[in-house]
């Protein structure tokens, strides 16, 4: 026997977005020009493929919702904010989600409220300015953050220079010799590469630490 679906309840908010609670209790939230464009009132029944094209939209607003909440604390890459977006959609498993977070994103990059290029820039000037670790680790972080060599080399570029790091490699030194005075230099290589100083840079902070001493 099919089941006679309406809409139970139509409630407009302040920020444009309309909650609606069908009569089998299935309940979206949907921007209003969407819910105007569909032109239903609350008697008529509601087809199938008009509940599927609201639920599609209740999920593009939700994706929208978080995207927007994470980039109001930080910049996010893409890869960032997928991840944690599927995260935290796991159990609830919503449809299409890929074409949704996609349409989502060049939304948000459309409005400049997302940017790839102005992440990796702002990521690059925080590890320049806030750790002791050279390109190599910053390179591999981003790249874990989904950004390509290209786009962060370009921008590590721009942001840095030699003499940077020959500095920060020698702010490694002096942190290293305040904890242990008695490193081998061996050690302190094996150290720096660590922490993602280029063997050249090494070398050239070590012999100017060592004039400095």
């Amino acid at each position: 026997m099919k089941i006679f679906v309406k809409v139970d309840s139509v409630n407009f908010t302040q920020n444009g977005i309309v909650n609606i609670e069908l009569s089998d209790n299935r309940k979206f939230r949907i921007p209003v020009q969407f819910w105007n464009d569909l032109k239903f009132t609350c008697e008529e029944e509601l087809p199938e493929t008009k509940i599927e094209l609201i639920e599609n939209e209740s999920n593009y607003t939700k994706i929208k919702e978080k995207i927007l909440f994470f980039l109001a604390s930080r910049e996010h890459s893409v890869f960032e904010l997928q991840r944690k977006i599927k995260q935290g959609f796991l159990k609830s498993r919503i449809k299409n989600f890929n074409m949704l977070f996609n349409r989502c994103i060049k939304e948000m990059q459309e409005k400049d409220f997302q940017s790839d290029e102005r992440f990796t820039r702002h990521f690059i000037n925080s590890r320049i300015a806030n750790k002791l670790e050279g390109p190599y680790k910053i390179l591999q972080n981003l790249q874990s953050r989904g950004i390509s060599p290209e786009l962060s080399q370009a921008i590590l570029n721009e942001e840095s220079d030699n003499d940077l790091w020959v500095k920060k490699t020698i702010d490694c030194l002096e942190n290293f010799h305040k904890k242990n005075r008695n490193f081998l230099e061996t050690s302190l290589y094996q150290k720096l590469y660590q922490r993602g100083f280029p063997w050249e840079i090494i070398e050239q902070a070590l012999d100017e630490y060592k004039r400095l001493k």
